[in-house]
Parts: structure tokens; sequence; C-alpha cells
């Protein structure tokens, strides 16, 4: 009976464990403002990306700009200019950040549960407001006059089903103390109940180091992941929404490695302290008898 309770107990805080640590991850790293500012920054530096920046920048900012018919001839080609120079202003790289803390907040919505998702979801959105804001300040600078820039200049990224997934993987994320307190009271039960801890000791470090390399393994092939799904949707996302998309799993598999690898260790440690532990124990009762 003891050996079935350590087995189950064994298995129990692996599997909370294995939900708690991506969940921590994602959490920090996504659902927390910083943490996405954090993972998203590096992409408004891609060159790829700032080619399509700038193109959208400009098709909104002289569609938006709200100038007097006199001027907009005029002033429009030196919005266009100054949009597809703005990644090179000194305050671009605050304006971005700004960028995708504005767009974090309309995509992360607060109101989202584990079971039901978003009760009236949205379309994932980037607000590049504040970086056409930058852009037409340029413009008014050189001009000498104000341009008015818009309160919100939207760009769709991913569509309303995918923010409700968003919000479902977010609420999800949100338990991870939760969980991860029952995966150690759980393998605690599981050295309490079993007849040789040392042998528990070693299942819990093998379980901990596959955990680690499922985790690698995903990380390595989400970029391929979120190819296949859009092939299968047949999705037709403009090139910045597909742009972004692309970075940010790309920037998560990469940012995700390190903790992968970190859990293969600590499995790793905990299965040579199982069998280390096993080896002087056996040892010793050899000596006795």
């Amino acid at each position: 009976m003891r050996t079935f309770g350590a087995a189950f107990f064994t298995l129990v805080a692996l599997v909370l464990a294995g939900i708690a640590l991506p969940g921590a991850w994602i959490d920090r790293n996504l659902v927390q403002v910083d943490g996405f500012v954090e993972l998203a920054g590096p992409l408004g530096s891609d060159p790829e990306f700032q080619a399509q920046l700038t193109s959208a920048l400009a098709t909104e900012a002289t569609a938006n700009a709200g100038l007097p018919e006199a001027l907009t001839g005029i002033v429009e080609p030196l919005i266009a200019e100054a949009a597809s120079n703005v990644v090179g202003l000194p305050g671009y790289p605050e304006a971005w950040n700004d960028t995708l803390r504005r767009s974090h907040e309309l995509s992360f919505p607060a109101d989202a549960d584990v079971f039901n998702g978003v009760d009236s979801p949205e379309p994932v959105r980037l607000d590049l407001a504040p970086v056409l804001a930058l852009a037409l300040q340029e413009v008014g600078t050189t001009l000498g006059v104000d341009v008015p820039a818009p309160e919100q200049t939207l760009v769709e990224v991913a569509s309303p089903e995918r923010q409700s997934t968003v919000g479902q993987l977010a609420a999800l994320a949100g338990l991870w103390p939760i969980l991860g307190a029952g995966a150690v009271v759980s393998a605690l039960s599981a050295l309490g109940l079993a007849r040789r801890r040392s042998t528990t000791l070693a299942f819990l470090g093998l379980g901990t180091a596959a955990l680690g390399v499922l985790y690698w393994a995903g990380a390595r092939s989400a970029p391929e992941i979120l190819e296949r799904v859009r092939a299968e949707r047949g999705a037709s996302e403009g090139s910045i929404s597909a742009l972004f998309q692309d970075g940010l799993v790309a920037r998560a598999a990469e940012v995700g490695e390190p903790l992968c690898l970190a859990v293969i260790g600590v499995g790793v440690v905990l299965l040579l302290g199982g069998v280390v532990s096993r080896l002087i124990s056996g040892r010793q009762r050899t000596t006795v008898a």
C-alpha cells in the first residue's frame, strides 16, 4: 500500500509540476506587462519587422493625419518619409515599449477564466499610436506646425478566437503558485510514504528531467507549430501581423530554452542523488550483514 501511495504521489507531483513550471514562465513573460515588454521589445529592432512597421505607419499616418485639404499634398510625403525613418529617432525605443504596453492592455483581458475564456473576445491588436505620434512630432518640428496624432492606431495581429485562448492560458498560468505548492507537497508525501526513498527520489528526478526534455522539444518546435496552425486555418494575415507572431514565438522559444535546460539539470541532480543514495544504503546493508 505504501508503495502504491508513493507511486501515486510521485505521478501527481510530476503532473502538477509539469503545469506549474510553464505557467510560472507564461505569467512572468506574457501575462505581466513588464515581462511582455522585455520579451517582445527586441522585435522593434528587427530589420524585417521594422520595414513592415514603417510601411504600416506611413499608411496610417497619411490616412488619419486630419490635415486641411490644402496642406495634404505638401505634408503627406513628409509624413511618409518621417514614418519610414522613425526607427532611427532617439525616442523610438521608448515609443515602441509604450506600444507594447498599450497592446498588452488591449490583448490580455482581465475577465478571462480557465473554462470559458473571454465573454466578448476582440481581435489581438497592436496599438502603434506612440510610434506614429513620434513620427508626426518630427514632421511638426520640421514644418513648425502641430500635426495631430490619433489616440489609437490599431493593427490586428490575431483573431478574436485567439484572444479567448490567450485569456484562458493567462488564467491557467495564474494558478501556478497553487499548482507548484501542490507539486512540492505531493513530492514530500511520496518520499514520506516510500519504502525506499532513494528509489522514489530517483523517479522524481527522472520525471523532472523528462519534463525538461518535453519543454525543450516544445520550444524548439513552436515556430513550426505556428506555421502549421496558420496553414490549416488558411489564415490571411498582414505582413506585420505574421512577422510579429513569428518574432514573438521565436523570442519565447529563445528565452524559454534556459528554463528547459535548468529543469533537465535539476532532474539529473535528483536522479543522481537517488541513485547514489541507493548505492550507499545497499553497501551499508551488505556491511551489516
